[in-house]
């Protein structure tokens, strides 16, 4: 997995706020859309950047998809980020 395509995944607000809604236990797409407040399109778009990237994982139960994080250190540099993209943009 190329580091830029990871790096890239990573430099989205969404996608950080995915990441740490992910961060208690597995959520298939509904439980993000609610937990989120995100268009379940986005959720979608968001999630399938972040699986390609290997960031999470999604396996199915059934008929559901349910994604987790592949990496939990990757909640702890999520937060980080989060933390300094919104303390710049105040």
């Amino acid at each position: 997995m190329e580091h830029n395509v990871r790096l890239k995944a990573l430099a989205n607000e969404t996608r950080l706020r995915l990441i740490l809604c992910l961060d208690e236990r597995k959520k298939n797409v509904t439980e993000l859309i609610n937990h989120c407040g995100l268009a379940q399109s986005a959720v979608s778009q968001h999630l399938e950047k972040l699986r390609e990237a290997g960031l999470i994982k999604a396996t199915r139960d059934g008929r559901e998809m349910y994604y987790e994080i592949a990496d939990q250190s990757l909640v702890t540099v999520s937060k980080q980020l989060l933390d300094f993209i919104t303390t710049q943009t105040e």
